[in-house]
């Protein structure tokens, strides 16, 4: 191998068919700083108010609609988040509700036209009363029936 082929300019390639365009947006190198600068100008220009300048979330505490579903990949912190929801006060689950998986509900719900969460979003207490759960990880299956990824 001679010098000249070693510091070949990859520049001057021509891209494959199935090649991906390359990137022309600065956005991919600017810090978070830059881009919400960026981001506010942007609706200044066009006399948009910023989410937290609006009225409507100066009084009110902002409710998210439950239940919270978090969708996710193995080893990616469910138990971490359910028990961080726990301690707050919110009724969380993974991976279980009463005595069945997530998955398999929601499976057999859609498998009888049922709304997907009809009875798999409650959770009995130590007391033995049934509470809606509020927050729901890995609804997945790691095994047969394999249901996950058909979720619509």
């Amino acid at each position: 191998m001679n010098e000249e082929s070693a510091t070949l300019d990859h520049d001057s390639f021509e891209p494959l068919p199935w090649s991906l365009p390359k990137e022309t947006s600065s956005i991919r190198y600017q810090t978070s700083e830059e881009f919400m600068a960026g981001y506010i100008a942007l609706k200044r220009k066009h006399n948009i108010p910023l989410p937290w300048e609006q009225d409507k979330y100066k009084e009110d505490k902002v409710r998210l609609p439950r239940p919270i579903i978090g969708l996710n990949f193995p080893k990616s912190a469910t138990t971490t988040m359910s028990e961080y929801f726990t301690c707050g006060g919110i009724t969380s689950c993974h991976t279980y509700v009463e005595d069945d998986r997530i998955g398999i509900c929601m499976m057999d719900n859609h498998l009888a036209d049922k709304p997907p969460m009809e009875g798999c979003n409650t959770e009995r207490t130590e007391d033995g009363v049934n509470e809606p759960v509020e927050v729901i990880f890995d609804i997945g299956l790691q095994g047969p029936p394999c249901y996950y990824a058909s979720l619509p």
